[in-house]
């Protein structure tokens, strides 16, 4: 939560420099040709995939949020695995909430709704996984605990 605030309290300018330094380490490793590329041509394919990598930026920090949700719920030894899930994913919605308002009093920055949205399916899929991940976790020591 503190990492998605601090990154929430960057102004627009920022923000911007923070997701293109990281898209433009990532366009270097994977896009053929991009680092032979002028400087004109860079900002131009980074201007493309801009928007694709802050959206998916807050879809992958929510579900890591979602991922450590679970495992605080579950460090509380609730057993009831309805539970965990319920109250991992309402954690996260109610920060994506506050994480947009607080927004709106960074400079440059705003409120998105469908952020709230991207940021809940990030942390609902995250969970999911994490829930499966623990349940396939418990079922092999069921059956170790099984056999004589």
């Amino acid at each position: 939560m503190i990492v998605i605030f601090i990154l929430s309290a960057q102004n627009a300018d920022e923000s911007s420099g923070t997701s293109g330094s990281l898209l433009s380490f990532i366009l270097k490793i994977t896009y053929p040709g991009y680092k032979q590329m002028n400087n004109a041509e860079q900002f131009i394919i980074l201007e493309a995939y801009q928007h694709v990598i802050r959206k998916f930026a807050h879809f992958f920090i929510f579900g890591i949020l979602g991922a450590l949700a679970v495992n605080a719920y579950k460090s509380l030894r609730l057993k009831n695995n309805g539970h965990v899930i319920l109250l991992s994913f309402v954690t996260c919605v109610i920060y994506a909430v506050l994480d947009e308002v607080h927004q709106i009093f960074v400079p440059g920055r705003s409120c998105e709704i469908m952020d709230i949205v991207i940021d809940s399916s990030g942390a609902f899929i995250f969970i999911a996984i994490t829930i499966f991940i623990f349940y396939l976790i418990d079922a092999k020591k069921s059956r170790h605990m099984e056999k004589p």
